[in-house]
């Protein structure tokens, strides 16, 4: 099940996440979440720039569009 997060009040669990990435539709709202985060002070790092790229899902047979087709902006965090 998708968890929304419009609230800006909300921040990630990741205690126990190595790695992850937040995808968001601009490259304002990437450099938002990079700060409202706080991932430095969570002992995490940028592992490299902020891209914006077209996300595509397999089931193992098709392969469809996600995001309707449009670019978003990854932001993949790493453990320090």
């Amino acid at each position: 099940m998708e968890e929304k997060m419009n609230d800006m009040s909300h921040h990630i669990d990741t205690a126990s996440e190595e790695r992850f990435t937040i995808i968001v539709p601009s490259l304002s709202q990437a450099a938002l979440e990079v700060h409202r985060q706080n991932m430095w002070e969570k002992g995490y790092r940028l592992e490299n720039g902020i891209n914006s790229q077209k996300y595509f899902q397999s089931d193992g047979r098709e392969i469809s569009k996600l995001f309707e087709g449009e670019a978003m902006y990854a932001i993949t965090f790493v453990k320090r």
